[in-house]
C-alpha cells in the first residue's frame, strides 16, 4: 500500500516541528496541532495566502485523520530530540527544542520555505486574535463536517 506523499510521519512530523518553532514559545497540545496542521497547508480557507494543498471537497476527511499521524510524528520528534514535552495540570503539550531552528533552517526547499512562511503566518494570526482565531478555525470544521454528513447521508452527530 502506498505512503501518501504528504501525510506519512515524516512529513506530518516536520509540518509539526515547522509549527512548534512558528509559534514558539508556546506550548501546543495534540488537539491545537491537529488544527494548524490542518490550516497550515488550507491557509487559503482562512483567507490567508494560496494554500499548499490542493482544496479537495472532501478535505474535512484529511483533517480527521490527523489526530493518530501526528501522534506518531511527536514520537518520532521527541526520539530524535527536536521537540520536549511539557507536562501541566491542563494536559501534556509540545514545544520546539533547542536544536529546532537550526534544522527547521535546513529544510530549504520551495515547499518547506513556503511551509515556513504560511506557519509564521498563522502564528501571527492566531497573536493578533488570540483564543477566537482557533474558534473560527473550529468553526469552520464543524461546519463542513456537518455539510459532508448531509451530503454522504450520515446522521449528525
Amino acid at each position: 500500500m502506498p505512503t501518501p506523499v504528504f501525510n506519512g510521519s515524516v512529513e506530518t512530523g516536520l509540518r509539526s516541528l515547522v509549527l512548534l518553532e512558528a509559534f514558539y514559545p508556546e506550548k501546543l497540545d495534540l488537539e491545537t496541532l491537529a488544527l494548524l496542521d490542518y490550516f497550515v497547508v488550507h491557509t487559503a480557507d482562512l483567507g490567508g495566502p494560496d494554500s499548499l494543498h490542493p482544496a479537495l471537497p472532501e478535505r474535512v476527511g484529511e483533517y480527521r485523520v490527523r489526530r493518530t499521524l501526528i501522534q506518531e510524528a511527536l514520537r518520532m520528534l521527541l526520539r530524535v530530540s527536536l521537540i520536549e514535552v511539557v507536562e501541566a495540570t491542563d494536559g501534556i503539550s509540545f514545544v520546539s527544542g533547542d536544536d529546532t531552528p537550526a534544522f527547521v533552517k535546513l529544510l530549504n526547499s520551495d515547499y518547506n520555505r513556503d511551509l515556513a512562511d504560511r506557519a509564521g503566518w498563522l502564528a501571527s494570526r492566531v497573536r493578533e486574535e488570540g483564543a477566537a482565531a482557533f474558534t473560527s478555525m473550529r468553526q469552520l470544521i464543524d461546519r463542513w463536517s456537518l455539510e459532508f454528513q448531509s451530503e454522504v447521508g450520515l446522521p449528525n452527530g
